[in-house]
């Protein structure tokens, strides 16, 4: 059941992705992530405050750190792929998201057992492949609208973006190390926190950069619907988490981009490369062998 929350993660997360990249062809992607996670936070905070009572100190303190980490992530990824060879730059993010909560966990003493490794080396291996393999998009910067964001190809600069490729990864990874700790309470007030803070910091950065923030009624929903579909997938995975072992779980979770890149396919009509369908068939080999495993 865990890591099928997991893949609810990866899910949740992916279908976020495609709707912010959606409205983020129309708006900047800074006020897209901005205003999706205080839209989430006002959405979690209306279940939260009746259902969970009152939050602890555990669930605040990292949740909030998670918060932190995905806004720093993000600004490092969207300035990435503006300045860097964006396939690169999304492949290498992808895979340090995954492997740094799998080498947390593996430190923290988790055996998830031989077969269930190579199932997660395999997934590793696909969330590069489908996060790079895309055929194309165009640099652009943090302030101005970014088409196709998870549409992902390479860019005009091969060498620049990838530091910030290896720090949004790591800020990716953190987020699920720091959610894993939230053990106590409702699993609600973690996710709260994160949305809170990760708005909050993306605000500050927004009073410096001042992105124009005028949108239309339809691009307020689509950014709506990514900040409520990326609240659901981090709501399950700190759920999952509390159930199996971290270094499984973040790497299902980290699979976002195979459902952005068909959601991308189904409703925008984008080609996959070979690349990424190979990609698709690492990622179901993974699956496959986890599930045999029996690490659930």
């Amino acid at each position: 059941m865990a890591f099928f929350l997991g893949l609810l993660t990866a899910l949740g997360f992916g279908a976020g992705d495609f709707l912010g990249g959606l409205a983020s062809r129309r708006i900047p992607a800074l006020v897209v992530a901005c205003y999706s996670q205080f839209l989430a936070t006002g959405a979690l905070l209306l279940i939260a405050i009746p259902m969970a009572g009152l939050p602890g100190p555990q669930a605040l303190i990292w949740g909030g750190a998670s918060g932190l980490a995905l806004a720093l992530g993000l600004l490092a990824y969207y300035h990435g792929l503006a300045e860097g060879s964006m396939g690169l730059v999304a492949a290498i993010t992808g895979v340090i998201s995954a492997l740094v909560p799998l080498g947390v966990g593996l430190a923290l003493g988790e055996r998830p057992g031989m077969l269930a490794l190579v199932g997660i080396g395999a997934i590793v291996v696909a969330i590069g492949m489908i996060s790079g393999g895309a055929r194309k998009a165009s640099p652009r910067r943090l302030d101005r609208p970014v088409r196709g964001l998870m549409a992902l190809a390479r860019g005009a600069h091969p060498i620049k973006g990838l530091l910030d490729a290896v720090i949004a990864g790591v800020c990716f990874g953190l987020v699920f190390v720091f959610l894993d700790q939230a053990e106590a309470g409702s699993p609600l007030w973690p996710v709260v926190a994160t949305s809170a803070v990760g708005a909050l910091t993306l605000a500050l950065v927004m009073l410096v950069l001042r992105p124009e923030r005028g949108m239309s009624r339809s691009t307020f929903v689509l950014l709506a619907l990514a900040g409520l579909f990326q609240a659901a997938a981090t709501l399950a995975f700190v759920v999952a988490v509390r159930m199996g072992l971290l270094s499984i779980i973040a790497v299902a979770g980290a699979l976002s981009p195979a459902p952005t890149a068909l959601m991308a396919r189904l409703f925008q009509a984008e080609r996959m490369s070979r690349v990424q369908l190979a990609g698709f068939a690492f990622a179901l080999a993974g699956i496959v062998l986890i599930v045999s495993a029996g690490a659930l």
